[in-house]
């Protein structure tokens, strides 16, 4: 009996996720974008090093240094980008389109799986090309916070450290973000999302398509009509090399 519900809780799982979308990623989100809890929180430097002080802070902010992209880059796609030695911070807004409010757990949140889009035999990607880590926007690790059904809010950050050693780019990844919604009826919840490795150097197909990246109002707290709309605006598709 518990193994066929657990099926039946896969399955609901599974129909949830197909309606829960992130398809907007904010790439170096300034502390306006993310809202005061992530601006505010900070992580080890890894470059400090006390016993012969290099003028680096002890500890960097969690969002970056929160100016942007400064290079061919979009500030705002509908996919997460990783850089060789280079940490990277992204803001997912996820669209709840599934007919029902959900309520995350932050507790839960992670990053379950990271894979190729397509393996390519000549140039494999490597098996563990990068760490990356799901942040909740709440300020209360068990606080659960509620995305209204209809609407598009910040869901987390994610902070990818990727490899020095780069495999062969530009390169294309799907990362699973996943979740437990603790609303009535719900259960777990995974997401796919395109994570994409741009070509070293920037790429010469870019055309200089640069969006320029501006604070949105409201930390970004909950995005729907005109709010989702000054996201929107801020997005340029940059021209790939196929």
């Amino acid at each position: 009996m518990k193994s066929l519900f657990a099926v039946v809780l896969a399955i609901c799982g599974g129909a949830l996720s197909a309606q829960l979308s992130i398809s907007t990623v904010i790439h170096e989100p300034s502390p306006a974008d993310a809202g005061t809890y992530l601006a505010n929180q900070t992580v080890p430097n890894p470059d400090y090093n006390p016993l012969q002080p290099n003028g680096q802070p002890q500890n960097l902010p969690l969002i970056g240094n929160g100016k942007g992209i400064h290079n061919e880059l979009d500030s705002v796609s509908d996919e997460f980008y990783a850089i060789a030695a280079t940490t990277t911070h992204d803001l997912a807004i996820l669209t709840n389109n599934s007919g029902a409010d959900i309520t995350v757990d932050p507790t839960s949140l992670q990053i379950a799986q990271i894979r190729p889009k397509v393996t390519v035999p000549q140039a494999p990607e490597q098996a563990n090309p990068g760490i990356l880590v799901a942040y909740p926007p709440d300020p209360f690790s068990n606080t659960n916070y509620t995305i209204a059904n209809g609407a598009s809010s910040v869901l987390c950050l994610v902070r990818t450290k990727w490899k020095s050693s780069l495999d062969t780019s530009p390169r294309d990844y799907i990362i699973t973000i996943q979740f437990n919604n603790v609303a009535t009826g719900g259960g777990p919840v995974t997401i796919d999302a395109p994570l994409w490795v741009p070509e070293v150097g920037g790429g010469k197909s870019g055309g200089g398509c640069t969006t320029a990246h501006r604070d949105l109002p409201g930390g970004v707290a909950l995005l729907a009509g005109g709010g989702l709309v000054a996201i929107l605006t801020r997005r340029k598709r940059l021209l790939r090399r196929v």
